[in-house]
């Protein structure tokens, strides 16, 4: 019945040719909070630093949600979409009724719902109601108590979200209370500030978090309350201080602190309504935030300008057709790519520009391969405003970050892949920066020694020098080995990102350098490795070597690491194996040709085999996002159609659970659009592969101005083939074509059939080695 409807409504939007905009109101918020996909349920404007929300169960999920436990309160600062330890979750408030009880607020969930710009939550038998909608700066809130009983409102400055079990890698990532401060200032204001270290990225430097509160009703009675002590009505200030310092923090579980302050309103039926002014510089930044984003208490303006928002930033990409499911995954897979990194402009307590200043990169390894390339079509000057932003941090800590939360750096999953976003903006014509600083510092980040390798830039430079790979004794400068096998690879890859730049500027002994650096993979390759697959044996495979040249012993096709394991990081050898996307096509010819190629992406693709997922193809992680164009290199793109449908059918739905896991700051969300629109990009390259859309027509308005649309005649469900193609009504058989093509607009015409076919006869997509 599905394909009967689907097939349907392609019918009916053909016949129409109507174009639906996305819209905010197609988005669904908690798409992908359940079952590892973290993502943040909230409101929250594009790239916007207020993130309020509700926080659930144990308070451990990585943006407060969780399917089961009670509500705890409502912080004003989450991520959204990551794995690892959690951040923030500063700064919480919970509406109660009677005294004051901070022991006792938690309450179960009730009718919960959410939608772009609003979140609203019964609790439990309370008769409350608590809504919420936000501002940039400034979460607004309205709490409806049932009449006839005494309202209180607790504000909890100790609250954050925490790791509270042992965790597995070397470093703790529960965050902890370093200090508070709370004052209540009048009956209607409170103000304070809380201070944490820790957390995902390992934060040694306090990160602080300025509020300042203001309500619309006056209280009658106020207080305090300090850690493990009885509240104290009439009491205006609290505060508390971490008994330990960084070298003597206690393992998990991490103490939980609460302290907080309070205001207890009269009996009434009217909604009580709050603004909390959030700030990482001062409290009289909170309190400007708070007084000037949202005009007196207007909640119901507050939230029809956040729709506004998001209207207009969803405006530039269009579809025609599809199920209801798909337009709200594919709108909201947009509205996740916009969700982080987060633009705090302004709001840098580190030092002082007049540049933009964006946080929470977590991490640019997820979303280097699809969420930047995305927004640089459809937002290039807020592209350019991120890429300012890591080049002036870049400045102030030395190498470029790979992640970055409260204003602190941390933690480099692979290489350093801020070069890809650089090269890949250079190569699209990102403007505003200036490419010769951006070159110096992308030529000290591949050649120089980090100082703190787990933070920024690459470790072990020596070694991949001198050996052209990460040995298993020396990749990791603390001693033992640090996932040698995927960094090598991924530095290669960064190598030929540098060597592009170097190339278009015209520094052309580092552009050979540099490239022949990236050729280094194949000092990895271990031609006698052999996999026995249900279709035979696979033979040659990426490996990890000793620094005397010797491989590792006993060759095991299924091993995924994680941080410092001697072997990969979040996939195995077959995903690792097939990342050289520098060089496709001698990475053929070292697989054995074309056929030997296509049998193994088969295979890697297959159904069939236990534990596939991690141990061939998993689409929850990024470094195989490309793999299913790769029979684009060979001459079969009609089996990338079929591979890409499967996969998107198989990984993504609507609903809490509809993500394939962590959304990692919308690089999840990313692939998704790309992919529904029918290409897909080659990350630092200029280069988009073509696919199989799942829409009758896309276009996307481009930030010249221009359009481009993807128009697929005689789409359905079984229709997923390309029988031929035109590119602005001139026949076209290359199954890729250029950012150049892209960017000067047009339309891109697929006849869509049943059958697969070898339309692509034209020349195959460009890589390193071609003549």
């Amino acid at each position: 019945m599905r394909h009967l409807f689907r097939n349907t409504l392609v019918f009916v939007s053909c016949m129409s040719a109507a174009l639906w905009a996305q819209k905010a109101s197609e988005i669904d918020p908690m798409l992908g909070a359940d079952k590892g996909g973290n993502v943040f349920v909230g409101p929250t404007l594009p790239f916007g630093m207020a993130k309020p929300g509700p926080d659930y169960g144990t308070n451990q999920g990585n943006a407060g949600w969780a399917a089961t436990g009670n509500l705890n309160g409502f912080s004003q600062l989450h991520v959204s979409g990551t794995g690892g330890g959690p951040k923030y979750g500063n700064i919480s408030v919970q509406p109660m009724l009677g005294k004051a009880d901070p022991a006792h607020s938690s309450v179960p969930r009730k009718d919960e719902h959410a939608e772009v710009g609003y979140y609203t939550v019964g609790l439990g038998d309370t008769g409350i109601r608590a809504e919420i909608t936000t501002a940039r700066r400034t979460p607004v809130y309205r709490f409806t108590y049932p009449d006839g009983q005494q309202r209180t409102l607790l504000v909890d400055v100790g609250h954050l979200l925490m790791k509270l079990h042992d965790s597995p890698h070397r470093y703790d990532e529960g965050q902890i209370v370093s200090s508070t401060e709370v004052q209540v200032l009048s009956p209607t204001e409170i103000a304070g500030e809380q201070d944490s270290v820790i957390g995902w990225n390992i934060q040694t430097t306090p990160m602080r978090v300025y509020f300042y509160l203001v309500t619309d009703t006056p209280a009658v009675t106020s207080g305090i309350w300090e850690d493990g002590k009885a509240p104290q009505d009439g009491a205006k200030t609290a505060s508390y201080k971490m008994p330990f310092t960084m070298k003597t923090l206690p393992k998990p579980p991490a103490p939980i602190v609460s302290t907080g302050a309070y205001l207890t309103f009269a009996p009434g039926a009217k909604p009580v309504i709050v603004k909390v002014g959030v700030s990482f510089v001062s409290i009289e930044q909170a309190k400007k935030n708070a007084m000037t984003e949202v005009a007196g208490f207007d909640f119901d303006g507050t939230r029809k300008a956040v729709v506004a928002a998001w209207d207009k930033e969803l405006s530039t990409t269009k579809v025609e057709g599809g199920t209801a499911d798909e337009r709200q995954q594919f709108a909201t897979g947009l509205y996740h790519s916009m969700l982080m990194p987060v633009d705090r402009t302004g709001e840098n307590p580190l030092w002082k520009s007049t540049l933009p200043y964006y946080d929470d990169f977590y991490c640019i390894w997820d979303t280097f391969r699809s969420s930047t390339p995305l927004l640089t079509l459809i937002a290039p000057k807020r592209v350019a405003g991120i890429l300012q932003s890591l080049l002036e941090i870049q400045d102030h800590d030395g190498f470029f970050v790979d992640g970055r939360s409260g204003n602190f750096a941390g933690r480099t999953q692979g290489g350093s892949d801020a070069e890809m976003m650089f090269t890949d903006a250079y190569l699209k014509h990102v403007p505003g920066l200036d490419w010769e600083r951006v070159y110096k510092a992308m030529r000290h980040d591949a050649d120089v020694e980090s100082t703190d390798p787990i933070r920024f830039g690459r470790g072990d430079m020596d070694e991949w020098k001198k050996l052209g790979y990460l040995s298993i004794e020396h990749s990791d400068p603390a001693g033992g080995a640090d996932r040698p096998g995927s960094r090598s690879m991924e530095y290669a890859a960064n190598d030929y990102a540098v060597a592009l730049l170097a190339k278009g500027l015209q520094h052309d002994a580092d552009a050979k350098l540099f490239a022949e650096r990236s050729s280094n993979w194949k000092k990895l390759w271990y031609p006698e490795a052999v996999d026995h697959t249900e279709g035979g044996d696979i033979k040659g495979f990426i490996w990890m070597k000793h620094a005397d040249g010797s491989w590792k012993a006993q060759f095991n096709p299924r091993l995924v690491g994680t941080w410092y394991t001697d072997n990969f990081y979040e996939a195995s050898t077959w995903t690792y194996s097939l990342y050289v996307p520098q060089d496709v096509r001698e990475l053929i010819k070292t697989i054995g040709g074309d056929a030997a190629f296509k049998k193994r992406l088969d295979l890697f693709f297959s159904e069939a085999g236990e534990h596939r997922f991690r141990y061939r193809y998993d689409v929850g992680n990024e470094p195989g996002f490309l793999t299913p164009y790769l029979y684009n290199w060979i001459g079969e793109q009609s089996s990338t159609a079929k591979t890409i449908h499967a996969v998107l059918d198989a990984s993504y739905h609507s609903g809490k659970a509809g993500l394939p896991g962590n959304d990692d700051s919308g690089a999840m969300g990313s692939f998704y659009v790309f992919n529904r629109m029918g290409y897909f990009p080659v990350a630092a390259q200029d280069v988009y592969l073509i696919g199989s859309p799942s829409f009758p027509r896309s276009t996307i308005t481009l930030g010249n101005g221009k359009q481009f649309s993807v128009l697929a005649e005689n789409l359905s469900s079984s229709n997923i083939y390309i029988a031929s193609a035109t590119w602005n009504g001139k026949p076209y058989q290359r199954s890729w074509f250029t950012h150049e093509q892209l960017v000067a607009g047009g339309e891109l015409k697929l006849v869509m059939t049943d059958k697969p076919t070898h339309w692509d006869t034209g020349e195959a997509p460009p890589s390193m080695s071609d003549k």
